[in-house]
């Protein structure tokens, strides 16, 4: 598809998922790829992307922790010299309404999935610029602005719609330093997440909703991570690509 020879790619969320979908085809384009998580499945994950033809450096990063951020980012040029692309993926679904959502479900959900996308950005800056050159892809969800499948969901959606105005924002100060960074909004996509916070009759409806008539893959969803990532993207910035199936539209 693209060709990623020789760069030097870090995903975070890498274990499972759409991180798993997007280390692996990383991989297949001839990336070194940094996979992170902290669920242990990272471990076979990188080893799926040296089976795809890529090199891969596996690390545990618990994306809350920005000198473990930073640990990461060292390790990554010890071992491959740079740091070309983030994949700001890693992050939490869980659902509570307003009532009974406590300050600590709040933070705990701001904390993973937005200011983990601002620690691993701001680990890797350094590097980048030194560079002179980065991409910066993160995952926003189509429930951060534009819809959402449940009422229980405003801590998710306030941290995915601030991933976007990060995106927007960022995206305008490191331009002149040849880094772009993009966001992708995701739909429904058929990771397992969804079944773990909804019934199979809420699912089902989300799925009637959308033109398409089904949930996403993972691997569609790298698959638009990689394009924004490649040099053929390198004239887009601040952008939010959505993957939805059409789904926002209705």
């Amino acid at each position: 598809m693209f060709d990623f020879e020789n760069r030097v790619v870090m995903v975070t969320g890498g274990g499972q998922g759409i991180g798993a979908a997007t280390a692996t085809l990383f991989g297949e384009q001839g990336a070194n790829v940094v996979v992170t998580d902290v669920v242990e499945e990272r471990e076979a994950v990188g080893e799926a992307v040296e089976d795809a033809g890529g090199s891969a450096l596996v690390r545990e990063l618990d994306v809350t922790d920005y000198e473990q951020a930073q640990s990461v980012v060292k390790d990554t040029v010890d071992e491959f010299g740079r740091v070309d692309v983030l994949v700001n993926n890693a992050g939490i679904f869980p659902t509570a309404g307003v009532d009974e959502m406590t300050p600590e479900d709040w933070q705990r959900v701001i904390d993973i999935n937005l200011t983990g996308t601002f620690n691993c950005t701001k680990a890797v800056l350094p590097v980048m610029r030194d560079q002179e050159y980065g991409r910066i892809v993160n995952i926003s969800s189509a429930s951060g602005g534009k819809i959402g499948w449940s009422g229980e969901l405003s801590h998710y959606a306030a941290s995915k719609g601030g991933v976007v105005g990060f995106t927007r924002s960022a995206a305008i100060d490191l331009g002149p330093d040849g880094i772009t960074m993009n966001a992708i909004v995701p739909g429904m996509i058929d990771t397992g997440a969804a079944e773990e916070v909804s019934t199979d009759e809420e699912i089902q409806g989300a799925v009637n909703m959308t033109p398409v008539g089904r949930q996403g893959d993972p691997d569609e969803l790298a698959a638009a991570i990689v394009y924004l990532a490649s040099e053929p993207a390198a004239f887009v910035t601040g952008e939010s690509l959505v993957v939805d199936g059409g789904i926002t539209l209705v």
